[in-house]
């Protein structure tokens, strides 16, 4: 684990992260990430399977708050809800936005 972490320095006063880092099959990151449009596509599918989770949990906390509180509960699961729903139409504006993208570029967005 200590070798994948030790950084090569070129003697020019520059460090080459991408060729420094190896993964674990060998590979420097340069290889696997190529571009930063890389990374970022295996990010953003991972973020939209987190927010499906947060958005569940929001979920069970606004129906506890429902029916465990009371009159104060209500407007707290309300407020909870109007914030979720807000987050929700922008998660989904953006898939759409980013799916329009891929159709009018040709773009390969793995989403």
């Amino acid at each position: 684990m200590l070798d994948l972490l030790i950084a090569q320095n070129t003697g020019e006063g520059d460090l080459d992260l991408g060729s420094s880092y190896i993964l674990q099959g060998g590979k420097p990151v340069s290889e696997v990430f190529s571009t930063p449009a890389d990374l970022v596509n295996l990010i953003v599918p991972n973020l939209f399977v987190i927010a499906g989770v947060v958005i569940m949990v929001l979920i069970i906390v606004i129906g506890y708050k429902f029916i465990a509180q009371g009159e104060k509960g209500l407007q707290e699961a309300q407020k909870i809800a109007s914030t979720m729903v807000a987050g929700l139409v922008i998660m989904f504006a953006a898939y759409w936005i980013l799916q329009i993208i891929k159709v009018i570029t040709g773009a390969d967005i793995p989403l």
